[in-house]
């Protein structure tokens, strides 16, 4: 009985896991160019999320909300995030399947458009969320490095719709997953948060150089 009850967790974990792959299997479809984008390349970035791809086509009505754990609830305007100082950044965007993405991109660090709100101190968490039912967190220690961008424009392109216009995170050091596109609000919370990825059993904090699960982080 044990040694059957032993079998059974083992391939329990297992199926778990491949699960896990195959969602990302599912969901990261590879575009027509199937090697990565240098910024000086006419190639295509690879396609991630779900279709369809066209989303926000109202650009003059988009809002970006921030809300939560800050002072006061702010609506943004596309123009009004675009007229902060922006940076640029050789970001690589890293997939949990291997592949990687180089671009360069420019953007607001999601400090400063925080900063509209007033975060509060208690404030340890940001959750990014997108126009339907995907979101992801990044903790505020690492928003506060202002390394996180909230990104318009791809190798000196606009940002495509298919790759989260208007507005998308950049988050140099992370894997994808934390990249949410489309992103319409943002919310300061005083606790660890599960998104779409991290409710399925990837890693919290989305290392790149780190494990990729939740279970691989756990001592063997």
């Amino acid at each position: 009985m044990a040694r059957g009850y032993k079998q059974a967790i083992l391939l329990g974990l297992a199926a778990g896991a491949a699960a896990l792959l195959l969602v990302l299997l599912l969901e990261c479809r590879r575009s027509a160019a199937h090697t990565p984008v240098e910024p000086s390349d006419d190639g295509e970035l690879h396609l991630t999320g779900y279709m369809p791809y066209d989303r926000i086509a109202d650009t003059e009505a988009y809002r970006l909300r921030v809300y939560g754990k800050v002072d006061a609830e702010v609506s943004l305007a596309l123009d009004d995030v675009k007229a902060m100082p922006s940076v640029e950044t050789d970001a690589p965007l890293e997939c949990v399947l291997g592949w990687t993405d180089h671009a360069v991109w420019r953007g607001v660090p999601v400090r400063d458009v925080l900063s509209r709100g007033g975060p509060h101190a208690d404030g340890t968490f940001v959750v990014f969320r997108d126009d339907r039912d995907f979101c992801a967190s990044l903790s505020m220690d690492y928003v506060e490095t202002g390394r996180p961008l909230l990104a318009w424009e791809v190798n000196g392109e606009p940002l495509p719709r298919e790759h989260g216009w208007p507005l998308r995170v950049v988050a140099p050091g992370k894997f994808g997953y934390k990249w949410v596109k489309w992103v319409t609000a943002i919310e300061v919370t005083d606790r660890g948060y599960e998104g779409t990825y991290e409710g399925r059993g990837f890693s919290l904090d989305g290392d790149a150089d780190g494990p990729r699960t939740e279970r691989e982080r756990q001592p063997q």
